[in-house]
C-alpha cells in the first residue's frame, strides 16, 4: 500500500516535466545547418533583436526635405518670371517665405498645368507653388495648405454673334447633305427642260428657233416652275406636254420642301449656340474650363457638363472660333490672357459665379510632422503680415435689380 504513493508522486513528476516549455540550446555550427529560423534564442542580446525585428515599421520615414522643389509656371499675379529669370509672385514668395521659417530654401522648376500633378505624384517635386483649389483631381495626390487668398471665377464669353451666324448659315448651305439636294434639283431642271423642248418645239412658237434658244426658253421655263413662281409667259400648249408640265409641278413641291427641311435642320444641328448671360444659362451651354484650373472645383461641385483643355488658351480659342459659348475661370487669369491675347472678341461678364478659397500645395508623402509645421508657419506669416487686399470684400459689380428696396443704415445696426 507504501508503493502506490510513491508510484502516484512519481508519475507527478513526470507529468510536470513534460508539461513545462523545452528551451533550445544554441549550438554554433560552421555550416549552419541547425540555425532555424524557428529556434527561439535565450541570448538577451538576440532577444532585443528579435524584439525590435518585429516591431520596425514596414516603411521608411521619409526625411524632412532642405530643399523644396516646386512647379509653377506664368500665372500673374501668382507667380512670374522676370527677363533674369527670378521667380515673383503672390504664391511663390509665400511659399519661399514659409519654407524659409523652417530653415528650407525653394527651387522652381518650370512646368504646365498637366505636368505639375504627375511630377508630385513620381515625387519629382515637393510642392506646387501656385493656387490651388479643392477639387478631386488635386485632393487625391496634394496635402492642401490653409487658404492665402480666394479666387473668383467669371465667364466669358464671345461677343461676335453676327460673324458667327453667318458661318452657320454659309456651312448649313454648304454642307454635304445640301450640296445632294442641290445636284439633284439641277439634273431634274435640265431634264424637264429637255423633254419639254422636244415636245413643244414644232407646234409651240414659245419654244422655237435654234437649238441654244429653243433649249434656253425650256430651262427658263423649267426654272420658273420649280421655284413655284410660274411668270406664264412659256407655256406648253400640247396635251403631252401639260402633262410634263404637271408632273414637273408636283415634283417641284416636293423638290421645294425638301430643300426647306434639309437647310432648316442642318441650322438646327450646326446652330447650337447658346448666348449667355449668367449662371442659369451655363447648364445648356457649351462650357469649357481648363484641365486643372480653378474653376474644376466649381465644375464637380455643381455638375456641370464642360469640355476640359490643357490650357486656358486653347479654351479661349475654342471660344473665339465659335466652338464654346462659354470659359469659366479665375478672373485675373482671364485678364492676363485677354491683355496678352489682345481679344476684342471676347468679354468677360461683370457678375462673378463663386468665389472660392485657393492654397498652396505640398506632396502628401512628405512627413505628417514637416506638413504640420509647414502649416503652422504659413498661417502665422498670414497672421502676421497684414493684407493688402482683402478679396472677400472687394466690391464687384452690383446686379440688385434698382427697383431694390435698400434697408437704412440705422435697421442695419438694429
Amino acid at each position: 500500500m507504501r508503493i502506490l504513493p510513491c508510484v502516484g508522486a512519481l508519475f507527478l513528476m513526470l507529468f510536470c516535466a513534460g508539461a513545462r516549455p523545452a528551451t533550445a540550446t544554441y549550438l554554433p555550427d560552421d555550416r549552419g545547418e541547425h540555425g532555424s529560423a524557428d529556434a527561439t534564442v535565450d541570448s538577451p542580446d538576440a532577444q532585443t533583436t528579435a524584439t525590435s525585428q518585429s516591431t520596425a515599421p514596414t516603411g521608411t520615414v521619409a526625411a524632412d526635405p532642405t530643399v523644396l522643389r516646386a512647379a509653377a509656371f506664368d500665372f500673374a499675379p501668382y507667380a512670374q518670371r522676370d527677363a533674369t529669370g527670378q521667380w515673383t509672385g503672390e504664391s511663390v514668395e509665400l511659399l519661399m517665405a514659409t519654407a524659409r521659417d523652417l530653415g528650407c530654401t525653394v527651387s522652381i522648376i518650370p512646368m504646365s498645368s498637366s505636368e505639375m500633378l504627375l511630377a508630385i505624384e513620381r515625387e519629382e517635386i515637393e510642392a506646387i507653388a501656385l493656387p490651388l483649389s479643392p477639387n478631386p483631381l488635386v485632393i487625391g495626390v496634394v496635402a492642401l495648405t490653409p487658404s492665402f487668398d480666394t479666387a473668383t471665377l467669371r465667364i466669358a464669353i464671345s461677343d461676335n454673334y453676327l460673324t458667327d451666324d453667318l458661318l452657320v448659315f454659309l456651312t448649313t448651305l454648304t454642307a454635304p447633305r445640301q450640296l445632294r439636294v442641290y445636284a439633284i434639283m439641277t439634273v431634274l431642271v435640265v431634264v424637264f427642260a429637255v423633254l419639254i423642248w422636244l415636245l413643244e418645239r414644232s407646234k409651240n412658237q414659245h419654244f422655237r428657233g435654234k437649238r441654244h434658244e429653243g433649249f434656253g426658253s425650256g430651262l427658263w421655263w423649267s426654272i420658273t416652275t420649280l421655284s413655284t413662281v410660274g411668270y406664264g409667259d412659256k407655256v406648253p400648249i400640247s396635251s403631252i406636254g401639260r402633262l410634263l408640265a404637271s408632273t414637273w409641278m408636283i415634283f417641284s413641291l416636293l423638290l421645294v420642301s425638301i430643300f426647306t427641311a434639309t437647310v432648316t435642320s442642318s441650322i438646327t444641328v450646326h446652330d447650337t449656340s447658346i448666348r449667355v448671360e449668367g449662371i442659369h444659362d451655363l447648364s445648356r451651354a457649351r462650357v469649357g474650363i481648363a484641365e486643372y484650373g480653378l474653376a474644376v472645383g466649381y465644375a464637380c461641385q455643381h455638375s456641370l457638363t464642360h469640355i476640359s483643355y490643357p490650357t486656358l488658351a486653347e479654351a479661349l480659342d475654342e471660344l473665339a472660333a465659335g466652338h464654346l459659348d462659354a470659359v469659366i475661370a479665375d478672373e485675373q487669369e482671364l485678364a492676363q490672357q485677354l491683355r496678352m491675347r489682345k481679344e476684342k472678341r471676347i468679354i468677360v461678364l461683370e457678375q462673378p459665379i463663386n468665389r472660392m478659397p485657393i492654397c498652396l500645395g505640398l506632396r502628401k508623402t512628405l512627413s505628417r510632422d514637416f506638413i504640420r509645421r509647414f502649416d503652422e508657419a504659413l498661417a502665422a506669416r498670414l497672421k502676421a503680415v497684414p493684407q493688402s487686399k482683402d478679396p472677400a470684400s472687394q466690391t464687384l459689380p452690383s446686379t440688385k435689380a434698382p427697383d431694390r428696396k435698400t434697408t437704412p443704415p440705422s435697421e442695419t445696426q438694429s
